[in-house]
């Protein structure tokens, strides 16, 4: 709330682990006689605690007034760092606070403006230590391919911002120029209601499918037969490359392994349709590629 004044008069944090509740006193006042938003509140509390998951949302007061409500929890699977949850944990409450500064943003738009924020946030908190916050950006990949659902959906402007941080000066930004930021770059890179729809239904066989080799071989079958500029490449190049070049990935405790001669092919392929990608788009910026054959 020092950073972000404008959250004073109707900002309320909660630490639904330990049941503390921050925010200034005038809007404890604007609580202190509804008791249908406190009842709101303390449900939201109790969702958290038994999800264990962080979530933002307004609760009304009357027809003008509201309290935007950031209540955090240690979420029971990482999205930010696969291996340090204090990292995990601070990307997490930065994305819920995102919502709160981002009000008018809904829907695949809202989550991307928020992991916008987050992500601009963690480059700020960590400018010179090495993280792994590229996880968030290809788990939010993986997440759409395996349910289908379009709205978390921010892998293009995860990527964006990650691959641009290595020429912007983010860390130099004040709060009110992280989220303009954070905002900007959600607004350019989130795709519209045709092309997220379109997505779906090309991933859809994917759907509910268990995150095994067979359900890897299906995603390596229909990412090599899109366009090498389409964003189904791009989507399915972009959670098939990472344990393809790097090793085992986790997600949500499940390992994923691509290994063995008819992967070596797959890597290969994708490889080589990459190069032929202009120098600076992503999928070439994110990785050293071999040289041509």
């Amino acid at each position: 709330m020092k950073d972000h004044p404008e959250l004073k008069k109707n900002g309320l944090f909660i630490n639904a682990a330990n049941d503390q509740y921050i925010a200034l006193a005038p809007v404890f006042k604007k609580l202190e006689d509804d008791d249908e938003a406190q009842e709101d509140i303390a449900k939201n509390v109790k969702i958290a605690k038994r999800s264990k998951t962080s979530f933002f949302q307004p609760i009304p007061l009357d027809s003008k007034n509201e309290i935007l409500t950031v209540v955090f929890h240690t979420d029971k699977h990482t999205l930010y760092d696969p291996s340090d949850k204090q990292i995990d944990d601070t990307g997490t409450f930065d994305h819920e606070t995102g919502h709160a500064l981002s009000t008018n943003a809904h829907g695949t738009l809202g989550e991307n403006t928020a992991d916008a924020y987050a992500l601009l946030r963690h480059l700020q908190r960590y400018e010179h230590r090495k993280t792994d916050i590229d996880f968030c950006a290809w788990k939010r990949a993986v997440i759409f391919m395996q349910a289908g659902v379009t709205s978390h959906l921010t892998t293009f402007t995860a990527d964006k911002i990650l691959i641009d941080s290595k020429t912007s000066k983010f860390v130099s930004l004040t709060p009110q120029q992280t989220i303009a930021v954070a905002k900007d770059y959600a607004r350019q890179h989130t795709r519209d209601e045709k092309q997220l729809k379109s997505l779906a239904q090309t991933f859809s066989p994917l759907a509910k499918k268990p995150l095994n080799d067979a359900t890897f071989k299906q995603l390596a079958k229909i990412t090599l037969a899109a366009p090498v500029h389409s964003d189904v490449f791009y989507l399915g190049a972009r959670v098939l490359l990472p344990p393809l070049e790097n090793g085992p990935m986790i997600v949500d405790g499940k390992k994923i392994i691509l290994t063995g001669k008819d992967w070596d092919r797959i890597r290969q392929q994708l490889q080589a349709k990459c190069q032929s990608l202009p120098e600076k788009h992503p999928l070439r910026l994110q990785r050293p590629l071999p040289p041509a054959a």
